[in-house]
């Protein structure tokens, strides 16, 4: 038996993968969310962006890692369930735009030799990034409940 089937078929294998999924997503946004409310200058405000940015930068890939691998593992289990999801899509979309612009556009601003920004510029790319990722979370709790 392979592990799809076993993550489909069991009672336990779709519950576990959900489980790690969570984990995951927790050190994920956790470190997303750290980041950004240093960014946005709420929070951590002796520590340097760029500091706190690459310290963080192992944990936030990791929690990636594990969100991708127990991600697709559930979806092949049953991909006509998600592929017919409207909420799946919109988690896919926001997941692919936020992944962008955590690992581009704001790992450039964090960057130790960026130039500074004014605070709304740094607010408004704070609250983008922070609304990319808990769509994510929001749509990915919505393929529960929304056909």
């Amino acid at each position: 038996m392979t592990i799809i089937v076993w993550i489909r078929d069991s009672q336990y294998g779709m519950p576990i993968a959900q489980s790690v999924h969570l984990v995951g997503l927790t050190m994920l946004l956790a470190t997303v969310l750290v980041v950004n409310l240093r960014l946005a200058g709420v929070a951590l405000k002796d520590s340097p962006l760029a500091w706190l940015a690459r310290e963080l930068r192992p944990w936030m890939i990791g929690g990636l890692v594990v969100v991708l691998l127990s991600g697709a593992l559930i979806f092949i289990g049953t991909p006509a369930k998600y592929l017919a999801s409207n909420p799946f899509r919109v988690k896919m979309a926001a997941l692919i735009l936020a992944m962008l612009f955590q690992f581009f556009a704001l790992r450039r601003f964090a960057a130790p030799d960026s130039a500074p920004r004014s605070r709304a510029v740094s607010l408004l790319v704070a609250a983008l990034s922070l609304t990319l990722w808990f769509t994510v979370g929001w749509a990915g709790r919505a393929i529960a409940f929304i056909p």
